[in-house]
């Protein structure tokens, strides 16, 4: 693609000659006949020494003979560099697949793309524009809706509903039985999952479904991959966890929560709106909205967990001096 092309396509400029770029590259390994994106100033100096072409915002210093596009703001660039280059996925072509099994009373939209091996068990519907990977699971009575992506071997368990515009990792499972028991006896789970529009799943998520009722994660919340979502959750809208965590049964997520990756919630908690958590904490109370929390196991209000570690300092450089006066005094 030439740089001239691409500066069309941003709505940037195009500064030096205009040579042809096949791909993207980080800074420290950029070749020539690549693109970097200069996103901070610190990258420019190997980014120059690599000799490859740069994407640079207005005021960045470039040498004249640097092949270069300009543009106003490269941070609402970069998303829009990215897709030019990148290369989605075809997981199946519009249709069935000869290999793929519809049971009967399905109603598959045209538009709809079925992959190699999958199963679509009966009473189940798929939306316009979804797009199910090969070998993935669907669960009598299940709902994909328009334009939602399952990747390879997701399972659907019977009932659940995925709502439009979602994005399901290659191997995550929605709607299995939780982890409940009563008098050694696992507790029959009459619920379903339900997922909202605009959800995305990462790889090898489960996310079990409710005893009764549903478990439920809100419109547009983004869920890193490893996760575990106990039954009965409850997710709000526009909530982002990073991979590797686990909520406990019956735990509430309010809108716009922050989670880094590693964070355990226990069961029945309630983590207030906007609330931030940070990575590896360990939740064991209710969490007021607006908050930052932190500190492994138990967590508690972050400037509580730096105030404490700050004070365990002090008192480690007070044994030191004492140990040194008593030294002197013998």
């Amino acid at each position: 693609m030439l740089l001239s092309e691409i500066a069309q396509r941003l709505g940037g400029r195009l500064e030096g000659p205009d040579t042809e770029v096949v791909t993207l590259a980080p800074p420290d390994r950029a070749r020539p006949g690549e693109l970097v994106v200069v996103r901070e100033a610190r990258f420019l100096p190997a980014a120059l020494q690599a000799g490859a072409a740069l994407l640079l915002d207005e005021a960045a210093p470039c040498p004249p003979s640097v092949s270069r596009v300009r543009v106003p703001s490269i941070q609402k660039t970069w998303p829009l560099v990215l897709a030019l280059f990148n290369q989605p996925e075809t997981w199946a072509e519009v249709g069935v697949h000869p290999t793929a099994t519809l049971e009967a009373g399905v109603e598959v939209d045209p538009t709809a793309s079925i992959g190699a091996y999958v199963l679509v068990c009966r009473g189940a519907k798929v939306g316009a524009g979804a797009v199910i990977a090969p070998y993935c699971y669907i669960g009598e009575q299940a709902e994909i809706g328009p334009r939602t992506v399952l990747e390879p071997r997701v399972t659907l368990y019977p009932r659940t509903r995925v709502g439009a515009d979602c994005h399901i990792g290659a191997g995550t499972v929605l709607g299995a039985i939780g982890f409940g028991f009563q008098d050694q006896q696992r507790l029959p789970h009459t619920g379903r999952v339900v997922l909202e529009d605009g959800v995305e799943l990462g790889a090898n998520c489960v996310v079990q479904r409710s005893v009764v009722g549903e478990t439920r994660i809100g419109a547009h919340s983004k869920i890193g991959d490893l996760t575990d979502i106990g039954h009965n959750v409850q997710i709000g809208k526009n909530v982002v966890m990073v991979g590797s965590s686990a909520i406990g049964g019956s735990a509430v997520l309010e809108d716009g929560v922050l989670m880094g990756g590693w964070v355990v919630i226990a069961d029945h908690v309630r983590v207030g709106q906007g609330a931030r958590l940070a990575g590896s904490s360990a939740i064991s109370k209710n969490v007021p909205a607006g908050e930052t929390w932190a500190g492994g196991i138990p967590a508690q209000p972050a400037r509580r967990h730096w105030r404490r570690l700050a004070m365990l300092d002090w008192l480690a450089s007070m044994e030191r001096t004492l140990r040194q006066l008593l030294r002197r005094s013998r």
